[in-house]
């Protein structure tokens, strides 16, 4: 299946078409849609139209089969209708996001008994159930999909672990929840969003290289995908001057990769944003015809531009906790040591402390999911999995010292 996007005839909506070609015996004819923004129809020609599907932008309300009927015919009962503005075919998921956990050194999660990082812990015993678990996530699935009830989007999986020490503790693992049949991938697709040990900002706060800055940001922006209804990267500067097309291009891509489109914001400088557009146009890729078709990230698109800052600060915020990255690091790789701190406060304190001095407004964060999809092992010893109130886990997740 490939994706077209075309734009409505009246208004310039873009609209999503989704067509399949199969392998041996195709049907042509095509589609009229209803635009979502105008309300009025338009048509296009198109391969094996009863199975096309339309994601984004309008509705399909009518085909037809060139074997069965002509264009000109079957366009007869839509007097004045007009075809589909000419678009351009995207190739691949360009709403894919990929990233990782990285288990190596800065860690942020610690045994509060002995200090010992009890991430890898965490992971071994998540993959020494790993059977058990992608078993219990299967039976969650089937009975969602058979029974239409229960669709939440966090699922967690909630695993005890040991550290070294003797120290016991629980481990949460979190993934958006998506309801399409398919097996889940513990390894690559769930991630560690934290313990019932408190955070401590002592283990966090220092003077440490651009790379190990940003890696801990990552591990945090994993975190707050999953327990706050909004993110926020404050910085003046992504990369430096000195930086390749490629190398600027890479940290635009990491900020597509971790960061949430539907809840994040970025506040930059808008000779930073330039450096990148022009890096893109510079390797054959136009971010005003991105734009024009609805392609972009919307973080990228919609980024708040501001001039008279030098702050950089990280931000996972939610109505009632905001947790916060700041230092002198702006979004960059490098040898070079700079200082990073961590704390946590009220919504209002956030608000009054951080955003106010800035002059800037952001999102108002919504109430995060009540219900979410879990799986815990039971007393005896059984992998289940049921639904849990998202506040239990928060609660426990969010203890600091």
């Amino acid at each position: 299946m490939k994706m077209i996007i075309k734009q409505c005839s009246y208004c310039n909506n873009n609209i999503r078409i989704h067509e399949i070609k199969f392998p041996v015996v195709n049907d042509y004819g095509g589609v009229i849609v209803e635009c979502e923004a105008c309300a009025n129809l338009s048509y296009t020609e198109i391969i094996n139209p009863e199975e096309t599907a339309i994601s984004k932008g309008a509705k399909k309300v009518d085909t037809w089969d060139n074997e069965i009927v002509t264009t000109e015919k079957a366009l007869e009962k839509y007097p004045n209708i007009k075809e589909l503005k000419s678009g351009l075919v995207v190739v691949g998921d360009f709403e894919s996001r990929e990233y990782e956990f990285d288990y190596r050194a800065p860690h942020i999660y610690l045994c509060e008994s002995c200090g010992k990082e009890v991430e890898s812990v965490s992971k071994s015993e998540l993959l020494k159930n790993s059977t058990s678990i992608s078993k219990a996530y299967d039976n969650l699935m089937n009975f969602i999909l058979a029974n239409h009830r229960y669709q939440r989007d966090s699922f967690v999986v909630e695993v005890n672990v040991e550290c070294d020490c003797g120290q016991k503790f629980i481990s949460y693992w979190h993934s958006k929840f998506v309801p399409n049949n398919k097996s889940i991938n513990l390894n690559s697709e769930v991630f560690l969003i934290g313990t019932n040990m408190p955070l401590r900002s002592e283990n966090i706060d220092g003077i440490m290289s651009k790379n190990d800055c940003k890696r801990i940001l990552e591990k945090f922006v994993i975190r707050w995908n999953a327990i706050h209804s909004r993110l926020l990267i404050v910085t003046p500067f992504v990369g430096h001057q000195w930086l390749s097309q490629e190398e600027i291009i890479e940290l635009w891509d990491w900020i597509k990769n971790f960061l949430n489109p539907e809840k994040s914001t970025l506040v930059t400088r808008t000779a930073t944003f330039n450096k990148y557009k022009k890096a893109c146009e510079e390797k054959g890729i136009s971010i005003d015809i991105l734009d024009n078709f609805g392609l972009n990230n919307l973080i990228i698109k919609d980024f708040t531009r501001k001039q008279d800052f030098h702050a950089k600060i990280y931000v996972g915020y939610s109505l009632d906790k905001s947790e916060i990255i700041m230092g002198s690091f702006n979004l960059m790789d490098g040898p070079s040591v700079e200082n990073i701190s961590f704390k946590s406060c009220t919504f209002k304190n956030f608000l009054d402390r951080f955003i106010l001095p800035m002059k800037i407004t952001i999102e108002t964060p919504s109430t995060i999911e009540k219900y979410w999809s879990h799986i815990i092992q039971n007393k005896d010893g059984d992998w289940i999995s049921n639904e849990i109130e998202s506040q239990a886990i928060l609660t426990e997740i969010t203890k600091y010292k």
